[in-house]
């Protein structure tokens, strides 16, 4: 279950911040910036992010370490679920 997840938000992040990528191509653990995500795109992926998982989240929850990578977001989102 744990993988699908991340598989979402990989493909999530390549639909909607429009990346021309392959979401396989997407390490779960390498940091976001690396693939050109900046704080305008991050922004983007929160509402994303809250609308498909059916999760919200606080002012507190958006934190630079928790919007590095996908697996920290995915931590982040099943600490909402």
């Amino acid at each position: 279950m744990s993988e699908s997840l991340e598989t979402s938000l990989k493909e999530l992040i390549v639909e909607r911040l429009f990346l021309d990528i392959d979401p396989s191509e997407i390490e779960t653990d390498t940091e976001l910036s690396e693939y050109g995500v900046d704080s305008f795109l991050l922004l983007e992926l929160i509402v994303a992010m809250e609308e498909m998982f059916e999760v919200k989240f606080e002012q507190s929850d958006i934190k630079a370490e928790v919007l590095k990578s996908v697996k920290s977001l995915a931590d982040l989102i099943r600490s909402k679920q």
